[in-house]
């Protein structure tokens, strides 16, 4: 609505709760390509010396800032250790002074295109986990980029505005995030991102509201009109009209209202009124979300993702960085445990230093468990970094994306293999570390009676099981709508798992989304779930249901709901009962 004043709504993703109102400034952070032009093989030794430099100087600006943010932000301030280590990448630093020496080009231009290479890959992939590394490698980028030529790119200190407003641009980098004058920037918004990014974590953690994926905003609002954004449900409206300010207004006073009540849940269990015990715990991908889970009350981590070490790096990791980064984990937990999953490579995300030739449908290829097999080298660094780690805290291992018996009987092997040379090397470990397996496509869940016998605990990966039973890609724009985690088939298919879990006395979990949609938790303590896995942002929402259920409530209401068999009948009952239990979660 260009030039206009008519309200206008744009819906994205609420990643840092918050509503604000104020005037909008409209950044353009694109980067302009460098120009290239040719040089001396006399100045190449100059070049490399520049190089040097800014590397240095980058490095200690990184630092800095992450000492400034970690007293704001305590722990997720570390996630510039990301950043950091982008710099020790040796591999892609030297493509870049080798493209300078070889080509004969400028610096600067070299540094873009071997950085850009690498961001467009990572940015094609499906995974959300590899597209926001792209944000990060761009954000050292221009880091590197000012360092070597001031006049290259612009900082957030550039172009300061005086007055507090509301900040939308195409894309944030997490540096850009940490380095604002938040007494000035009352909120953010842009095209790009997700809620797992690392902008949208340091925006949580410094109480800046925050939305993102507003895909094509340009044009609907421009700087120095009036602007509305709700960080709770990820809408923005530009031009609000007075009743549309007074509704926000009102759900800001509710929502308040309800995150004190949450808030005191924090060091409460998550107990039924008929006082049976929840476990609920944390899925993490990085050490440094300790803090916050540590913060919400998390009895642990339930799922601990370990692909960071290997996705966006060209050398695998060594055994004693693996340790070190499983350590720190396990101490943030104690005295409560963690869940350290295997490498759960393949699909769209394989590690460049694994070699892997072209599949036709990667998703039903080379992954999950497959690779660790294949990979025995990097799959014994692991299980060895695993196994040390458990010396120093309650550390259970879990293997992903098992489709059949002698996956598991293989990959326990493999384990006990990596016990014996600790052994013979006098290296502690916990000698009955516990070991359970993903449940995640439709042939574990039929024979999850024998894979019982076998492992300590299941954890149900509803997001991969949702996908692989109704023969759905998620990500598909086109057939999305069909992913139904509340699909008859997936409800009996939990129930079939619950009760082979029980029947050989081990316990099953659930640690995809449906474990955070609150929609769904009295479904699953009826199915049989004894464990919780979500997002630290849901440990607190999900707590509060739990406490105002009868577990033997909810088995009298999944008996009703496998009695359905369509997913609106199911939607709609799951709606009812939390509705008449905690309405405030659904606002």
């Amino acid at each position: 609505m260009k030039g206009g004043s008519q309200e206008v709504r744009l819906k994205g993703l609420g990643v840092s709760p918050g509503v604000v109102r104020a005037r909008v400034v409209v950044r353009d952070n694109s980067l302009m390509e460098p120009e290239t032009f040719s040089i001396r093989q006399a100045d190449v030794p100059g070049e490399h010396l520049r190089f040097e430099n800014a590397l240095a100087e980058t490095r200690r600006q990184i630092i800095s800032l992450q000492n400034q943010i970690r007293v704001a932000a305590g722990d997720d301030a570390d996630i510039f250790d990301a950043h950091l280590l982008l710099l020790e990448d040796q591999s892609v630093l030297d493509q870049v002074f080798d493209r300078v020496a070889k080509e004969r080009i400028n610096l600067e231009s070299a540094l873009y295109q071997v950085f850009t290479v690498y961001m467009e890959g990572m940015r094609k992939v499906a995974d959300p986990y590899l597209k926001e590394r792209a944000v990060d490698l761009g954000d050292v980028m221009r880091r590197i980029l000012r360092n070597l030529k001031p006049s290259t790119g612009e900082s957030m200190a550039d172009h300061p505005v005086k007055h507090p407003h509301i900040l939308a641009a195409t894309d944030l980098s997490p540096s850009e995030i940490a380095s604002m004058d938040r007494s000035l920037v009352l909120a953010c918004a842009t095209e790009m991102g997700s809620p797992t990014s690392h902008t949208a974590i340091i925006a949580r953690s410094l109480g800046i509201p925050a939305v993102v994926g507003l895909y094509e905003f340009d044009g609907h609002f421009h700087t120095g009109d009036e602007v509305l954004l709700d960080g709770y449900s990820g809408v923005v409206i530009a031009h609000p009209r007075p009743e549309t300010i007074e509704h926000y207004a009102q759900i800001e006073a509710e929502k308040g209202a309800i995150r004190d009540q949450l808030n005191q849940l924090v060091g409460e269990r998550a107990i039924t009124l008929d006082q049976q015990v929840v476990v609920l715990s944390s899925n993490i991908e990085f050490s440094y979300e300790m803090e916050r889970v540590r913060r919400v009350g998390s009895e642990g981590v339930g799922l601990y993702r370990t692909e960071f070490f290997y996705l966006d790096r060209t050398v695998l990791p060594e055994e004693q960085a693996l340790l070190e980064d499983y350590v720190k984990v396990a101490k943030g937990a104690s005295p409560h445990g963690v869940i350290i999953r295997t490498l759960d490579a393949g699909g769209d995300k394989l590690p460049t230093s694994i070699q892997h030739g072209t599949e036709h449908n990667p998703f039903l290829g080379w992954r999950g468990i497959r690779v660790c097999l294949e990979e025995s080298d990097m799959f014994r660094t692991q299980l060895r970094a695993i196994l040390r780690a458990s010396a120093e805290g309650q550390v259970s291992i879990m293997f992903p994306l098992v489709s059949s018996l002698e996956e598991v009987l293989e990959a326990k092997s493999r384990l006990e293999e990596a016990k014996a040379s600790l052994r013979a090397e006098g290296l502690p470990f916990n000698e009955r570390i516990q070991v359970g397996v993903m449940i995640e496509v439709p042939s574990a869940v039929m024979i999850a009676d024998v894979l019982a016998r076998e492992v300590d605990f299941f954890s149900i990966g509803t997001n991969d099981l949702v996908q692989y039973t109704i023969a759905v890609d998620r990500v598909n724009e086109r057939v999305a709508n069909l992913y139904a985690p509340h699909h008859p088939a997936i409800v009996r298919m939990i129930k079939r798992v619950a009760d082979a879990a029980a029947a050989q006395g081990i316990w099953a979990g659930v640690c995809g989304e449906m474990a955070g949609d609150v929609l769904s938790t009295p479904l699953l303590l009826g199915l049989g779930i004894t464990e919780l896995s979500v997002s630290p942002g849901q440990i607190l929402p999900v707590k509060r249901a739990v406490r105002t259920l009868h577990r033997s409530e909810c088995q009298q209401f999944a008996e009703e709901i496998l009695q359905l068999t369509t997913v609106e009948a199911i939607n709609a009952r799951c709606r009812q009962l939390a509705l008449s239990r905690y309405p405030e979660l659904l606002l």
